[in-house]
């Protein structure tokens, strides 16, 4: 598909998981979940027994590698809600807003303090 195809299925997405509760990811396939982040939506690898592993980018690339699955999933979605995301996402909420707490002023937090202002 193109990456219109790209474009439409990460737009689904964003509006399905930007309705589910804080925490909740997309189960893709088996290797790897997509999340709302509040501003973006993040894949993210897993490992051995379901745990999430490290982030990867949420593009055209992934679109290309995991294209029949990712379609597949459109078909029959599911969702799990992870304690361990929900903990993850709050945590780093807090330190966006705590003004004693690490130094925010960096673009890669930045979008944290605009997603806890606009969940206000």
């Amino acid at each position: 598909m193109t990456s219109g195809g790209f474009e439409a299925f990460k737009s689904h997405l964003s509006m399905l998981l930007r309705d589910l509760p804080a925490g909740t990811t997309a189960d893709l396939t088996d290797v790897a979940v997509a999340y709302w982040d509040g501003t973006c939506i993040v894949g993210t690898y897993l490992r051995d027994g379901g745990r999430l592993d490290e982030a990867f980018d949420f593009d055209e690339n992934a679109w290309e590698n995991w294209h029949d699955e990712f379609v597949g999933w459109l078909a029959a979605p599911t969702f799990t809600e992870r304690d361990e995301l929900r903990t993850r996402l709050s945590r780093a909420v807090r330190h966006a807003d705590d003004p004693a707490g690490p130094d925010t002023s960096g673009a890669s937090q930045g979008w944290l303090q605009v997603a806890y202002r606009q969940q206000r």
